[in-house]
């Protein structure tokens, strides 16, 4: 499994859990109707977040027509967005806050918790490999 793809799936089931602790009180303040559609809005999110791992998967590619199908899920997560959270809410299936809550709060937790794990690991590779300039360079006084 690729380092994008466990980092994924590592940050899916933490957010799942969340918004599962996070749905239980939910449920016990406002409802069943409002727990369901938060728990909703949180399953598309992490559908969407998880599915960025098969995008970068694809654009890593070297075939065109794979990095082509890269852009296609680009932008297919887009319309996947739109319409599982459109088409609910145009019918009146669910409460319409709770589920964009809960599809707003996976993007969210993500950028808080998988972020900084990001700009973490580059700085590392940064202070361990350095730049060439600097690995290259050196001078010595005669």
């Amino acid at each position: 499994m690729s380092a994008h793809w466990r980092m994924a799936l590592q940050n899916a089931a933490c957010i799942a859990v969340l918004a599962a602790a996070l749905g239980i009180v939910i449920w016990f303040i406002y409802g069943e109707a409002y727990s369901g559609a938060f728990f909703y809005g949180a399953g598309m999110g992490l559908v969407s977040i998880v599915s960025t791992a098969l995008t970068v998967s694809l654009l890593m590619k070297h075939s065109y027509a794979w990095r082509a199908a890269g852009v296609a899920t680009f932008a297919g997560r887009y319309g996947f967005a739109a319409g599982s959270l459109g088409i609910p809410a145009y019918l009146g299936l669910w409460p319409v806050a709770a589920m964009l809550g809960g599809f707003a709060g996976v993007y969210l937790i993500e950028n808080t918790v998988l972020l900084p794990r990001v700009m973490g690991d580059l700085s590392v590779k940064r202070k361990t490999g350095g730049s060439v300039n600097e690995n290259v360079e050196r001078r010595v006084e005669a």
